[in-house]
């Protein structure tokens, strides 16, 4: 599906020259698949492109699941200590309303996850890196046809060299 999303969106890449590649980031394991019998695996010159040049991350409508979420936050902060240059994570994440027997209520067990997650990454000091994260107004231009709800949230968390 990213595969098809890319080649019918290649025309808003092609004129800056950029270029998009698919490939797999399992969070569960702590290394890169580079196995060339399986789609979409990593090659070393992909391995030394992500490390050396990667300055934006992505990751939407993936935080629903609290050992999943917590997967994805020991994959960020692992790839962030290999990248060469400061980057830019941006983190989309939807309020997702349940009623729970464990509350008798209708909470958002998974986004109170996510939030936790976010405040631990911003509170680590291991001398190297330095996480900082904030919030993004949904107030810019629209350019995609989709359905902004009050419950999307946008956050931006800056990788940048500790002090």
């Amino acid at each position: 599906m990213c595969q098809r999303n890319i080649a019918l969106n290649s025309h808003l890449t092609a004129p800056g020259g950029g270029g998009v590649k698919v490939r797999e980031l399992d969070w569960l394991k702590d290394d890169l698949c580079t196995d060339p019998e399986v789609p979409f695996s990593w090659s070393e010159e992909d391995i030394s492109d992500l490390y050396g040049h990667t300055t934006i991350l992505l990751a939407a409508e993936v935080f629903y699941d609290d050992d999943l979420t917590d997967a994805l936050f020991k994959t960020l902060f692992r790839l962030a200590h290999r990248l060469k240059n400061a980057c830019t994570a941006i983190l989309s994440v939807e309020k997702r309303l349940n009623f729970t027997l464990s509350h008798l209520d209708v909470t958002c067990e998974a986004y109170d996850h996510f939030r936790a997650c976010l405040r631990q990454l911003e509170q680590l000091q291991d001398g190297q890196l330095r996480f900082a994260v904030e919030p993004v107004e949904a107030a810019f231009p629209q350019r995609l046809e989709y359905e902004r709800i009050r419950q999307l949230e946008l956050w931006k968390i800056f990788v940048e060299p500790g002090t």
